[in-house]
């Protein structure tokens, strides 16, 4: 008998390419996304891309949230008095002392800025008399409104002042045995800065900020004591800006976050 080679098997035609026309059950070949440019990517893939952008772009976003809520926090300054200095209630009135070269008070930490404020010495021009009001009684708290303008001058290493309108706003005492605790409020307004330092930089960038001052008189005198019959004592404070600016870093980000969200809702339409 002659010798017949065998048949090889019929080559089926795929309408697939050929990196999918692996066996497979009947009724369950690839299906394609015909929308994506006729690229051949099934539904699967072109929907993971799709996912995998919307999670970039919405990482992106929360970035930018989180930076500009870090770098747009509020600066605060924090100070004491200088020694050989106090403030002095007289006559219904209170006062800053200064020390010999002018000043009342220095920077002893900050928050929310880099720290090269820290020494740095100021003082309230001028430094009195601020008129004490009608008290209010509640309680242990007495409060009164407080009369009186300055300047407010804090001195960087270059001898360049940042500046800012003083306007008192009330005092207020809280007594608590035989320790009373005083705290005054006052405005700042038109801060102004040309020097080069960092964090004064960053309060005259907010324009305005928040001067709270507290004392602590031991034995303990109620407002109404202070008022009719004077004291002194040291005291501290903070002076916190009330409308921070973003950071140049953080108008980046927010560009880079709304053309990421742009680019998603682009594709899409596609």
């Amino acid at each position: 008998m002659a010798y017949r080679p065998p048949i090889p098997p019929k080559k089926l035609d795929s309408p697939y390419p050929t990196r999918y026309s692996s066996p497979c059950i009947v009724g369950m070949e690839p299906n394609f996304d015909s929308t994506l440019h006729g690229s051949g990517v099934p539904q699967a893939g072109a929907r993971l891309r799709r996912g995998g952008m919307f999670f970039g772009s919405c990482a992106t976003a929360l970035l930018f949230c989180f930076t500009l809520s870090f770098q747009a926090r509020a600066i605060i300054l924090n100070f004491a008095n200088l020694a050989d200095t106090e403030i002095d209630f007289s006559g219904g009135s209170f006062s800053f002392t200064t020390n010999a070269n002018g000043y009342q008070f220095d920077i002893t930490s900050v928050s929310g800025g880099v720290g090269d404020s820290v020494g740095l010495d100021g003082y309230i021009a001028p430094g009195g008399p601020f008129t004490i009001g009608t008290i209010t009684t509640n309680g242990a708290e007495q409060t009164a409104p407080v009369t009186g303008t300055g300047t407010l001058n804090i001195t960087d290493q270059s001898l360049t002042n940042l500046t800012g309108s003083v306007q008192w706003v009330n005092i207020t005492t809280f007594g608590v045995g035989g320790i009373l605790d005083l705290m005054g409020i006052i405005n700042l307004t038109n801060i102004m800065y040309s020097g080069t330092n960092s964090d004064l930089s960053a309060l005259a960038a907010a324009g305005q900020a928040a001067d709270v001052v507290t004392f602590q008189f031991v034995p303990a005198e109620s407002l109404a004591q202070l008022v009719t019959m004077g004291g002194e004592t040291s005291y501290s404070g903070s002076i916190e800006a009330t409308s921070p600016v973003p950071e140049p870093a953080t108008l980046t980000l927010a560009g880079m976050g709304f053309v990421g969200l742009l680019a998603l809702g682009r594709r899409r339409k596609n």
